[in-house]
């Protein structure tokens, strides 16, 4: 307890002053009531002294007099109160939110919404009590003992010095050796910040929910968690009222044995009647305010305790060192970014995401950094942005470290469009000039043209100032891509990077996306990492990235006459026709041919093979199919991304990343066992599927056809049962 009330006394630092207005207010109100009490004295003695006339004005006087100077120190105490709770609670939210924003981006990530939200509500909410309105009411009933005690003792200390003694200590052995509550709140508030989290998840993800009639699944759930935070609400809720139930009673049975003391003294004539009644008076005041600090502001406090710790826990979280401390100020990048044996992991016994990357970036030039998911070609970039410091190894900025270099200074050179461009529930206006608050309308309209956006603002209802609703949804995924790169744009950055800035875009809106980049080339330096190869054909240097390694650096043509990485990919990439809209596509035979699955089959089946190919679309977070599915369908991925997950000991794994020219679910049109995993979109995707049943007409139709297949599918078996063995 020691440490929470010293806790609470640093929250009300700040605010001392009104803090000991307070305690002026208290003192007044405890006043009045020793004032009453002792009147109840004066009348039961002028009574039995006969001197009842004499005494009735002046007690009369001193009890109005106590009254209203009582009332106005209680609505003045009730305004300080009102005051200081406000401010403090304006503190906390503050500090709360500012150490937010210096957080590293990987507390972020990993850090889940609805724990951060809890903060701000729920912990809050507890502050508010335990803080604020049960510590103000503790103090009151402090400074009255404190009052009324040594009145007590004037009045009879043979009764005044038991009760001094007996209900504090009563107090402290209850809370001292009550059921342990710490515990039982810290798991009430893990519980519900996991149905924050499970809201917050369901409520982003009702497209879904609707689309694939999820709605028993969620109801489940949501079922599972409101179980288990009813049965740590009802831990935690009856160990804090025992803890007041036993307060209460043994105040109260200390009370009954002093006043059964006080009743025994004055019925053997050594105490005045008078003297027991203002005595009893004070007792129930003394008791009253006993039971107050036992039975309600102590459990509260504990009870707060856990918010506390809890904000304590973000308040106390280290800043990363580009956020605590000033660097050195640079001007837009003149000669070049040079990474030097650079290494890094999200945590020290992580695996490394990058290992021993050089690479120079020379100012002015266009890079394409390029490779499979998982390649680390996002990760350097988000070294670039310095989201995170290298693990080894150095960047530098015109031959200034990376890490000496002011973190507002290098942002204000730099401008960055995401692979999700995040909206605010604002105006589109708003929402382009973020960065760039005074710009002036010329320099706005040039950054909507460059960017395609002249047409959207053109039929939206109220134009610029329409506001495009929470996270956007009122845009399509192209139209939100355009307003992330009109926010670079407008910004005039001497450094631009561009991270799968097209990958969820269809193929007429990459194009003009593409072109729009193309056309602020001149005298800045673009970074663009991407999947997608058709993209960077006109790109100064291309880098190959390949489990966290540079592979290959070169320039387009010179990459594809390497026959390395980069060229393998590319030709993963050929073969296909994807309509403008990517809706429709279709592949070619050749590419068919490249699927060892059909390796074998002649050209003319390949031309009929390939016409049963249909397109479908799987929009960002989209499940293609899950984990015990019936294996009825193959797919070649046109473009996006998807990822393939299994069942762990923890719950699901991703064991791959496939992307544009991958394929999945093979073995579907072999025996059609269920699925052995999940597979979901993690972009906007379109694949070329084939129906199990249409494949097993084509090869009851052509015999010589399905001999081939079961040819290169035994091969297939052979194969990886050799590398199997060989691991």
């Amino acid at each position: 307890m020691r440490a929470i009330l010293k806790r609470i006394l640093r929250f009300w630092r700040p605010h001392r002053w009104v803090g000991l207005g307070l305690v002026a207010t208290m003192l007044l109100q405890a006043l009045f009531t020793v004032v009453l009490a002792l009147s109840i004295k004066l009348i039961i003695d002028a009574v039995i002294d006969g001197a009842g006339e004499r005494s009735a004005g002046f007690i009369v006087f001193v009890l109005i007099g106590g009254f209203i100077a009582a009332a106005l120190a209680g609505i003045g105490s009730g305004y300080l109160a009102a005051r200081a709770g406000a401010d403090i609670l304006a503190d906390v939210r503050t500090s709360l939110f500012e150490r937010l924003q210096l957080l590293s981006i990987g507390f972020h990530q990993q850090a889940q919404m609805g724990d951060l939200l809890s903060h701000f509500s729920t912990d809050i909410a507890q502050l508010s009590g335990g803080v604020i309105k049960k510590p103000l009411a503790g103090l009151k009933s402090f400074v009255a003992i404190l009052f009324y005690l040594p009145v007590m003792v004037v009045l009879e200390p043979r009764l005044a010095i038991p009760s001094a003694i007996a209900m504090p200590l009563a107090i402290y052995l209850v809370n001292r050796f009550a059921p342990d509550v710490d515990s039982a709140l810290d798991a009430e508030k893990q519980e519900i910040a996991g149905v924050l989290n499970e809201v917050s998840e369901n409520l982003r993800a009702q497209p879904i929910i609707r689309a694939f009639g999820l709605h028993h699944r969620s109801g489940v759930r949501f079922q599972r968690r409101i179980a288990r935070l009813h049965e740590a609400s009802s831990q935690a809720e009856f160990r804090v009222a025992l803890a007041a139930t036993l307060s209460e009673y043994s105040v109260a049975l200390a009370q009954v044995l002093i006043v059964a003391l006080g009743a025994v003294l004055a019925l053997t004539g050594s105490l005045e009647p008078g003297t027991l009644a203002a005595f009893v008076a004070l007792l129930s005041e003394f008791t009253w305010e006993t039971t107050v600090i036992g039975s309600d502001v102590f459990p509260e406090i504990r009870k707060a305790w856990s918010g506390i710790r809890r904000i304590d826990a973000v308040l106390g979280l280290d800043t990363p060192a580009a956020v605590r401390a000033g660097g050195r100020s640079v001007g837009p990048l003149e000669n070049a970014i040079r990474v030097e044996n650079v290494s890094f992991g999200y945590a020290p016994a992580d695996v490394l995401q990058l290992e021993n990357v050089s690479l120079t970036i020379e100012a002015g030039s266009y890079v394409a950094i390029v490779g499979a998911s998982g390649s680390g070609k996002s990760t350097l970039l988000a070294l670039l942005l310095r989201f995170y410091d290298p693990t080894s190894g150095h960047i530098s900025f015109d031959s200034v470290d990376l890490a000496d270099i002011d973190d507002h200074a290098l942002r204000s050179t730099t401008g960055v469009v995401f692979q999700e461009t995040f909206l605010f529930n604002a105006s589109l206006r708003e929402n382009v000039i973020l960065a760039e608050r005074e710009t002036d309308d010329a320099r706005l309209e040039e950054a909507l043209e460059v960017a395609g956006l002249t047409e959207l603002v053109g039929v939206l209802p109220e134009g610029l100032d329409t506001v495009i609703g929470d996270s956007g949804r009122q845009l399509s995924g192209g139209q939100a891509q355009r307003i992330g790169l009109a926010r670079a744009i407008l910004k005039r950055p001497a450094l631009l990077l561009l991270d799968e800035a097209t990958s969820a875009l269809d193929p007429s809106t990459e194009a003009a996306v593409i072109e729009a980049i193309g056309s602020i080339r001149n005298g800045r330096t673009i970074v663009m990492v991407t999947h997608r190869l058709q993209t960077i054909a006109d790109a100064d240097l291309i880098v190959v990235m390949r489990n966290g390694r540079v592979e290959e650096v070169g320039g387009f043509s010179e990459l594809l006459e390497a026959n390395g990485t980069f060229s393998s990919m590319w030709e993963k990439q050929q073969g296909f026709t994807v309509g403008k809209d990517g809706r429709s596509a279709s592949v070619t035979a050749a590419r068919l041919g490249a699927v060892p699955l059909f390796s074998g089959l002649s050209d003319g089946h390949l031309e009929r093979l390939a016409r049963e190919f249909v397109a479908q679309q799987f929009g960002q977070g989209v499940v293609v199919f899950e984990r015990g599915d019936p294996g009825d369908r193959f797919h070649v991925i046109v473009r996006g991304v998807v990822e393939v997950s299994v069942d762990g000991r923890a719950g699901e794994v991703v064991i791959a990343h496939l992307e544009d020219g991958d394929f999945f679910g093979e073995t579907a049109l072999l025996d059609g066992a269920p699925r052995n995993a999940t597979v979901t979109a993690v972009t906007p995707t379109t694949t070329l599927s084939l129906d199990r049943d249409q494949f097993d007409l084509l090869m009851a139709d052509a015999p010589e056809m399905a001999a081939a297949v079961r040819e290169a599918s035994e091969t297939r078996v052979r194969i990886d049962r050799s590398l199997s063995a060989g691991d």
